[in-house]
């Protein structure tokens, strides 16, 4: 069914647009229009809408005559918008033009859709059918506008724009951002006062925006595609002495006619260089902080040797604290367990506690621990030379030969390790 192509026109707009640009254009309208892209679509929409609507909730569609009784009021949106354009200055003529381009770009867009010919057909004769009614509308209320009264409101909409048009004018000439335009090429059509100061007292007129600005591209299509429009772009300026925010707003926005674009550019110059000052204070910080890291890195593995130092000396404590138990004290007990004698019991006793004490006080006990290898009667022949006896003295004292208590002393200088002339057994057992 043909309502179902017409439906399908609500998914069409960007098609549209393309397609009824190109119609002004070759009819000569585009270059004298003030419209925005927001303004045709709403043309288009607005004239479709009353079809739209009717062919969604399942009415049926209007005849000739109940469209030029206007029920409803379908046309009331185009009378509105005409009425618009005459008190801005556009002809009648040239209204109903752009309203005749409007409605065969939309009957381009069924011909083109895939459907039977019939069906597509079908569907145009719709369109036309409310295009002639509101066609015919139009010009009836065209004539309620009275040529006195059209050119009194064109007048004061005349005196508005001339204030807007001042007003702009001012703003453009005393703002501090620069301000380039230029037409569809690129090329520069006007630079506000601040611009001029800027980038020097001469005219720009023609010359390439991407030329003055320093930018590195050759066309105006290079531009667009490294500086995208409504994206912010920091440049600079003169090697770097002058940053500018960059921000490029195509024409378009404002007329359909306008094929140029608007460059802004705001002094961020400021802003750089204190951006530029923290990121040199943050390398400064992040070397501080690397310099204090690795030395950090060398203080842990120095800690961990230290550490590792420590545990090996511990352990090697423990295998000698075992070890002179095993060969020292373990053999002493055995001897004083063995010992008869009261008085070399007590000997013994008492070489043991003063050796547990040394070990406990961390001083070590291999020089003490040698005097527990010795017999009983050798600490008897010790305890003498303690006390300072001589060799006769001592045989006497024990009724020993004076040969027996040197092979005595001879025995404990050997278990003692006491060897050479300098070491004197009498001093070693004085110092103990």
């Amino acid at each position: 069914m043909p309502e179902q192509l017409i439906l399908a026109l609500r998914s069409e707009v960007p098609a549209f647009l393309g397609k009824w640009e190109e119609g002004m254009a070759l009819a000569g309208y585009l270059q004298h229009t003030t419209a925005k892209r927001e303004d045709c679509v709403r043309s288009y929409e607005g004239f479709l809408a009353s079809l739209w609507t009717r062919l969604e909730q399942g009415q049926a569609l209007e005849d000739f005559p109940a469209l030029l009784a206007n029920h409803g009021g379908w046309a009331d949106a185009l009378i509105q918008m005409s009425h618009r354009h005459r008190l801005r200055g556009v002809t009648w003529e040239m209204f109903l033009g752009c309203f005749t381009t409007l409605v065969q770009a939309v009957e381009e867009l069924l011909l083109e859709m895939d459907a039977p010919l019939a069906r597509r057909l079908a569907a145009i004769r719709l369109i036309r059918r409310h295009a002639d009614a509101a066609v015919t509308l139009l010009v009836g209320h065209s004539a309620l506008l009275g040529a006195d009264e059209v050119m009194a409101r064109l007048d004061a909409s005349n005196r508005q724009l001339t204030l807007e048009k001042n007003k702009f004018e001012n703003i453009f000439a005393c703002t501090s951002d620069l301000v380039l335009v230029t037409d569809a090429q690129g090329l520069i059509t006007e630079a506000s006062a601040s611009a001029r100061r800027f980038l020097g007292e001469r005219p720009f007129a023609g010359e390439p925006v991407w030329s003055v600005l320093g930018l590195e591209c050759a066309s105006m299509p290079e531009v667009l595609a490294y500086y995208p429009p409504g994206v912010q772009h920091e440049i600079g300026l003169f090697d770097g002495a002058y940053y500018f925010e960059l921000n490029i707003a195509p024409l378009r926005g404002v007329s359909l006619a306008s094929k140029g674009c608007l460059f802004l550019l705001m002094d961020i110059t400021a802003h750089v260089r204190q951006r530029e000052v923290l990121v040199q204070k943050v390398q400064e910080r992040t070397a501080e902080l690397e310099t204090e890291k690795e030395r950090l890195v060398e203080m842990n593995i120095t800690l961990r040797n230290v550490i590792s130092s420590i545990k090996r000396e511990r352990e090697e404590f423990h295998e000698q604290l075992a070890d002179t138990v095993r060969q020292v004290f373990l053999p002493t007990l055995e001897r004083f367990r063995a010992e008869g004698a009261a008085e070399v019991r007590g000997a013994y006793a008492d070489l043991l506690g003063d050796q547990l004490l040394r070990l406990c006080s961390g001083e070590g006990a291999e020089g003490d621990g040698r005097l527990l290898r010795l017999t009983p009667m050798e600490l008897k022949v010790c305890q003498f030379i303690q006390a300072g006896k001589r060799t006769k003295d001592i045989s006497e004292a024990l009724k020993l030969s004076v040969e027996t208590v040197q092979t005595h002393r001879k025995n404990i200088r050997k278990k003692l390790n006491l060897k050479g002339g300098n070491a004197n057994l009498f001093s070693f057992l004085r110092s103990r």
